[in-house]
Formats: structure tokens, sequence, C-alpha cells
């Protein structure tokens, strides 16, 4: 028996460019609080926005990608 299911190729690939862009995003903020430091001596964004919004948008942009990719292959939900 298995928890979850099987991603397919599409999915994995959809998953690798959301942790990419999850990851850029936590770059971008922590250069951003880290020259404010610099510049200012005062943090701009706090760590756990910085943390929290790197995972958001890392699993946000995964299900956008998804979605997009079921609408264009014509999905349709069960029941439906």
């Amino acid at each position: 028996m298995t928890f979850l299911k099987r991603m397919t190729e599409k999915q994995i690939l959809n998953s690798k460019k959301a942790t990419i862009f999850g990851f850029f995003t936590y770059m971008l903020f922590s250069a951003i609080n880290y020259f404010s430091y610099l510049l200012m001596d005062e943090n701009v964004i706090s760590s756990p926005i910085i943390f929290w919004s790197g995972l958001l948008v890392s699993f946000g942009y995964n299900a956008f990608l998804n979605l997009k990719d079921n609408k264009n292959n014509g999905y349709k939900r069960p029941g439906s």
C-alpha cells in the first residue's frame, strides 16, 4: 500500500521549477534584508516572513503549474 501516488514526469518537472523559484525568492528577500541592514542598520523583512514567503511561493507556483497543465490537457475533475 502506498501513502502517496506517484508523480508524473510533468509534475516532477513542475516541482523542480517551483523549488528553484522558491529558492530564488529566499535569496532575493535575504539580499534585500542584508543590504538594508548594511545601509540603515535595521532589517526591513523579518526572518519568519522570509521563511514563509519562500515556502508559499514554492508551493503556490507548483500548484499553479500543475493546474495550468491539467487545464491544457483537458483534464476534468471527477464528478463533473
